[in-house]
């Protein structure tokens, strides 16, 4: 029989490295810190801290709702809603991050620019850009909906866009950041370049090309079926997600469907993107 005594030192020394083993854990924060932690940093253009290293059992709703309150404190500095945008919606980024859909961030109606504007590089970020085809609300969208057939209707017409994500993830972590991280700060969501509007009407947009050039360089070259294999079931998928997650899609909001091609690093120079049908966009980054 072991002695009591032995017994009683064991439990102790099992309790005493049960506490540090907790203690070298990353102490939980609640949501409204880490939103404000967040917010924190994006106005002093520094270091984004990540959710999931701040409370390592943040789930992706949890993550969403710290992006409410990005996206509240986003508007109750005067800023408003533009649209909403689709990340991660390719096959390889989603295998990546060990997820099945995509993610969705709220697009600052201070992000929206034209073609020909000259894009500033933002200070303390990282910033790429994606060629992605946009919808664009007709009609109030509130409730889910159904199928392709049922938003078409809801859909006033699609233009070709420039997203320009801009987060502040130092390119060392990349490879660590997880899908909470990247939701909880609204995705990245900065700056969209919009080109022309058009009727969607007789376009197959699976089938859409772009090709964006720097200077005479090639550096991105994609198809429609990128974004999900159609961007009608990418608008579809974003429109009943914003609705799931309480949002309100209202007439001229933009429906970023995700990137076609590859991302792209915003290095300084003029930018020459095609959207075969839809047309061209050009913008500089300085």
């Amino acid at each position: 029989m072991i002695p009591p005594t032995h017994i009683y030192r064991a439990c102790r020394a099992v309790r005493a490295l049960a506490l540090l083993l907790l203690a070298a854990l990353p102490a939980q924060a609640d949501e409204a810190a880490l939103g404000a932690a967040i917010i924190e940093a994006n106005a002093a253009a520094a270091e984004t801290p990540r959710v999931s290293v701040l409370d390592p059992k943040i789930d992706l709703d949890g993550a969403y709702r710290v992006q409410q309150l990005v996206v509240d404190h986003m508007l109750a500095g005067g800023d408003g809603v533009a649209g909403y945008k689709a990340g991660l919606t390719g096959k390889l980024a989603r295998w990546w991050f060990d997820i099945d859909d995509p993610v969705f961030g709220v697009i600052p109606a201070s992000g929206l620019h034209k073609s020909g504007d000259v894009i500033a590089q933002p200070k303390g970020r990282h910033m790429l850009l994606e060629t992605e085809i946009a919808f664009v609300a007709g009609a109030r969208i509130a409730k889910p909906v159904a199928d392709v057939a049922a938003l078409k209707p809801l859909i006033r017409g699609v233009a070709p866009v420039i997203e320009a994500p801009a987060g502040g993830f130092p390119e060392s972590q990349a490879r660590q950041l997880t899908v909470t991280d990247i939701v909880a700060n609204n995705v990245s969501a900065h700056i969209l370049i919009v080109g022309e509007e058009h009727s969607a009407e007789g376009l197959n947009l699976a089938k859409l090309g772009a090709v964006m050039k720097r200077g005479d360089k090639v550096v991105s070259k994609g198809t429609g079926t990128d974004a999900m294999g159609d961007p009608w079931e990418a608008a579809l998928w974003l429109v009943n997600v914003a609705v799931k997650q309480g949002r309100v899609i209202e007439p001229g909001h933009y429906l970023s469907t995700g990137v076609i091609g590859k991302r792209v690093e915003s290095e300084p120079g003029r930018y020459v993107a095609n959207f075969a049908e839809l047309g061209e966009i050009e913008f500089e980054v300085r």
